[in-house]
């Protein structure tokens, strides 16, 4: 660019001067704001494309750390239920010692009351579990209810909730909208038709049932109660006669109270238990040895399904932890400041600020030589 040699109103020379220390200002600031912050992206003029990647990768962070939250969550609340069973099964334990104990012809009336006076105790105290075994306000294992007498059973025994929230649970487990675990209600106390059935106080068919693909022995924890009950009865003319602890104990009800056996007054309707097992089977044709056996099964088997989960859900977190630590080096090779690149631009930037600050010096005294011309005049 050709300028003229002396020229007072115009220099050139300090306008570029002036506008390459002004790029060096700005580049300065940008250094110092990038250094400070740690941030290599500040302002989307900074990298509008890495902005954006930068939003999108923080959202998937956002959401693996709600969702890691939500499992640790469902991990509570399943460790809390399975915690309850193991207690569930240990009192089934001794309920299954007194039973085989009470098999003996050698113990007097009394004895026998006393026996199975205990194990009235040990299924009272089951029913209390169920019932106080809460996370949060959600009952986990179902609850019981025996305010309603229905059908020939002794007492009305309804083990699934009606009212408030009685499950499925569903925790989100990620981004997805079907990313997500489930987990049932499981009514212990159910009887198989109840609790193979539709939950009677939900529109939506596919919450009914409750036990994560259904159990095998089912409704054998709600038959025993109901066998227990009638063996404990103080006032009950069936109960177990001095001499026949084997009969009652390690027969079925039908074979002891049925045509053949028995007192004479034997009832002419058995007590069902709630429809424990097919439609073609209950509860009179077990003894109360197997209906203990079966309901441990039971109790076994919602363990297991509550140990499943649990095995499941550690690997979700485990995979929630890797995608975490990857999208979180991700991010930061997009928005991190490299402080040796930044740090060298940062010295760089302050070389040429002071050098276009001298240089503008230099051309702001330029002027001056149009002066000394005119003092020779």
């Amino acid at each position: 660019m050709s300028m003229p040699s002396s020229v007072l109103n115009t220099n050139i020379a300090s306008i570029v001067a002036q506008r390459n220390l002004a790029g060096a200002q700005s580049s300065l600031s940008v250094s110092v704001e990038r250094l400070s912050s740690g941030l290599r992206i500040n302002r989307a003029k900074d990298d509008a494309a890495g902005m954006a990647v930068a939003s999108v990768i923080q959202s998937q962070l956002k959401i693996a750390g709600t969702a890691h939250r939500n499992i640790n969550d469902a991990m509570s609340m399943i460790q809390t239920a399975e915690g309850a069973l193991q207690e569930t099964s240990a009192m089934l334990l001794r309920i299954k010692e007194l039973a085989t104990q009470g098999a003996n012809d050698s113990m007097s009336k009394e004895q026998y009351y006393f026996l199975v006076q205990e194990m009235k105790q040990l299924m009272e105290e089951l029913k209390n579990t169920a019932g106080r075994t809460t996370f949060n306000g959600n009952n986990l294992l179902g609850d019981f209810d025996n305010s309603t007498p229905t059908g020939d059973q002794v007492e009305g025994i309804r083990g699934t909730p009606t009212k408030g929230q009685n499950g499925p649970w569903q925790f989100l487990s990620g981004a997805g909208s079907n990313d997500y675990v489930q987990i049932d209600l499981i009514p212990i106390w159910a009887s198989r038709a109840e609790a193979l059935s539709k939950n009677p106080s939900d529109d939506d068919a596919g919450k009914g049932g409750g036990y994560g693909g259904g159990s095998v022995k089912v409704g054998a924890l709600n038959a025993l109660y109901v066998r227990v009950a009638f063996l404990a009865d103080p006032d009950n003319p069936k109960s177990i006669p001095t001499g026949e602890g084997y009969d009652y104990f390690s027969k079925s009800l039908d074979d002891v109270l049925g045509e053949g056996g028995g007192p004479e007054d034997a009832p002419e309707v058995i007590p069902t238990g709630g429809g424990y097992g097919d439609e073609a089977v209950n509860s009179n044709a077990l003894s109360l040895n197997q209906l203990v056996d079966d309901a441990l099964v039971q109790i076994n088997q919602h363990r297991s399904y509550f140990g499943a989960f649990y095995g499941r859900l550690e690997h979700n977190i485990a995979n929630l932890a890797a995608q975490t630590e990857n999208l979180t080096a991700a991010l930061s090779r997009v928005q991190d400041t490299d402080y040796g690149a930044e740090t060298s631009a940062l010295t760089r930037v302050q070389i040429l600020q002071q050098a276009a600050t001298a240089m503008l010096a230099q051309a702001n005294a330029m002027p001056n030589v149009v002066l000394g011309l005119l003092k020779q005049q």
